[in-house]
């Protein structure tokens, strides 16, 4: 009998169903970073990507680790979820 796939958690999969979720998750894992620092990095409007970071937040993928006051805006810091780093 063939050994079975290892099956991957179904948060981790519904968020690696979007391009930019990916990028996005790929570029937290690399160090804490918000959706305005993402937005940079890939080019996009940080509508766009503040949308598909709070999926990964929902999902329970990223988690919240600091809040920094930004020209009369909040900031928020988020970091990878241990558990998705355990899926790895």
């Amino acid at each position: 009998m063939a050994p079975r796939p290892a099956s991957i958690d179904q948060r981790l999969a519904k968020a690696l169903t979007n391009r930019l979720r990916q990028q996005a998750l790929s570029l937290i894992c690399e160090g804490v970073a918000s959706p305005k620092a993402i937005s940079d990095r890939l080019g996009l409007d940080v509508r766009t990507v503040a949308y598909h970071v709070r999926v990964l937040r929902e999902l329970e993928c990223i988690e919240l680790v600091d809040t920094r006051q930004r020209r009369g805006a909040v900031e928020h810091v988020y970091e990878v979820a241990r558990w998705v780093l355990e899926q790895r």
